[in-house]
């Protein structure tokens, strides 16, 4: 009981990801908390706030339980994003994208960066480089 006291002070001191979605499932929209690293650690609450607040004494729970059982505890993920991709997609997608690059005057690269990030919840004028997060502001 004492090592898992000791790791369950080390383990909840760790930087873990913690990712904020907001869902609708017809009856409203609700928030979900979850751990990244930590499978199927997660809360749901009513706003941004309550999620968020409830999201730290899950990962304890979550953490003791799995100490207690003998399983691993995964770490924090340490990454670093330069900003640059390499993507290998096929020749016919290549030429549609860039099309509408010529017809809306923006980059193939500006193009690209505006679709990808419409497709996490991201707003991105083409013309620009600048991205801002639009669904969840705690």
């Amino acid at each position: 009981m004492n090592n898992i006291r000791k790791d369950l002070e080390y383990y909840s001191k760790l930087p873990y990801t913690i990712i904020l979605e907001e869902w609708d499932d017809g009856n409203g929209p609700y928030y979900v908390a979850r751990v990244a690293e930590l499978p199927h650690c997660l809360i749901h609450g009513d706003t941004p706030e309550e999620a968020i607040a409830e999201i730290e004494e899950v990962k304890i729970d979550w953490i003791k339980s799995n100490l207690e059982r003998g399983f691993k505890i995964p770490e924090p993920i340490t990454r670093k994003h330069s900003g640059q991709i390499s993507l290998r997609i096929p020749p016919s997608l290549h030429k549609l994208l860039s099309d509408r690059s010529l017809i809306e005057r923006v980059s193939l690269n500006q193009l690209m960066t505006a679709a990808l990030a419409s497709s996490v919840g991201m707003d991105i004028d083409a013309s620009k480089t600048k991205a801002t997060r639009k669904p969840v502001n705690v």
